[in-house]
């Protein structure tokens, strides 16, 4: 920390220092303590790395009957140094963990300090040194198989991959422990892509003019669900104000510890640069009821001095998404360069809804003072959306 505190340099008035600049620590002697200390950043001098992204793979091809050809491929990418601007591992002047535990300040209640005594450098706030030390990272198996020929083109293709990469600031000490699936992982991706010349069944001319010529296409996507965790801060948002066992009333009462202090990273922990998460007493997927994805029943209060849950939750996934859209369309030609077209689309065209959160109250853990989560609605997905739609359309090219 000292080197980089000879980094960051500040500008103070002529009135105080000449006008000259200071280093980092000289502040605690040029500035006084204030309950409003102000903030910084600056670009670290010793840093000279540039982003970069590795990107690998191999695939082995097949031709199989039908007319057919089937892929099977290794996807990954690898990317490092990227640009950290926020205080995940930027921060230097982070309060000490348990710097503001109550029974290192003669019994006071840590929710009630003035924060900034208690950091490295007096008269800031937080002190950000821009860093390149981020990285995340993507593998897949994908899997393709291909027809195009005749009147049948058929694309298939299925991904398994995982999405790693640095994801909250739950922890500000560490970019490592902040590492995780990224919350746009989508573990398991199928799609199907498809055109069908009709032909020409009928021999009548009139008839087939009417008939023949149509062509059907259609895509249909089917895609494992989104990570809840990941789009929930890792904590799904834990609320600690909460009134009795089954009513939920948001400010009525916060979670105390032993000694009537009220429940926070800065009485936990004694850091407000640690987010306080829930701490997990089994696994939040197993026990599940229907439309159920998330059990709330696993996940207890960090009561006690230096208890906490991870900085990063286990991924939980929610409900699967599916659609499948249809189209029929026909040419009619009016000499050699007028057509019409008619055309026939329907969009999740199987009438298919999908099951879904309403709101954030479902994705929000409320915990009572016995670190039971009161909130009954918690991980059910009790809304359906989506609903068939068709459209006909008619263009006329000339």
């Amino acid at each position: 920390m000292d080197a980089a505190q000879g980094q960051l340099t500040a500008n103070v008035s002529q009135s105080t220092l000449n006008g000259t600049p200071i280093y980092m620590s000289q502040l605690n002697s040029s500035f006084p303590i204030s309950s409003s200390a102000a903030g910084a950043a600056a670009v670290n001098a010793n840093d000279n790395k540039q982003p970069y992204t590795d990107s690998y793979s191999f695939t082995i091809a097949q031709k199989l009957p039908w007319s057919s050809l089937m892929e099977v491929s290794y996807v990954g990418n690898a990317s490092n140094d990227l640009q950290n601007t926020g205080n995940v591992g930027v921060n230097i002047n982070l309060i000490p963990v348990g710097a503001m535990l109550s029974g290192v300040n003669g019994g006071a209640d840590p929710n009630a300090l003035n924060q900034n005594p208690f950091r490295p450098i007096k008269g800031f706030g937080d002190l950000a040194l821009v860093d390149n030390n981020l990285y995340a990272n993507y593998n897949s198996m994908q899997i393709t198989w291909m027809r195009t020929k005749g009147r049948y083109t058929i694309n298939m293709n299925y991904t398994y991959g995982k999405a790693m990469g640095s994801l909250y600031s739950n922890n500000q000490f560490s970019v490592a422990e902040n590492y995780g699936i990224q919350s746009a992982d989508r573990r398991q991706i199928f799609n199907a892509a498809y055109s069908i010349e009709l032909g020409s069944p009928m021999k009548n001319k009139a008839a087939g003019a009417l008939v023949n010529g149509w062509q059907l296409s259609g895509i249909t996507q089917i895609e494992s669900g989104a990570n809840l965790s990941g789009n929930n801060g890792g904590s799904f948002g834990m609320n600690l104000s909460v009134n009795g066992v089954n009513d939920i009333v948001p400010g009525s009462v916060t979670a105390q510890t032993p000694n009537g202090i009220n429940i926070s990273n800065l009485s936990i922990l004694g850091t407000p640069d640690i987010n306080l998460t829930p701490t997990l007493t089994c696994n939040p997927t197993s026990g599940l009821a229907a439309h159920q994805y998330v059990n709330g029943a696993c996940f207890g209060l960090p009561s006690s001095v230096g208890a906490n849950g991870p900085s990063v939750i286990p991924a939980v996934y929610g409900p699967a998404f599916f659609n499948s859209d249809l189209g029929l369309f026909k040419n009619f030609a009016f000499g050699e360069k007028k057509k019409l077209q008619i055309r026939i689309n329907g969009y999740n065209f199987l009438n298919h809804p999908l099951w879904s959160f309403p709101g954030g109250n479902n994705l929000t853990l409320n915990l009572n003072q016995a670190g039971q989560n009161v909130n009954t609605d918690f991980g059910y997905a009790t809304q359906k959306q989506g609903h068939r739609v068709m459209q006909l359309a008619a263009k006329f090219y000339f």
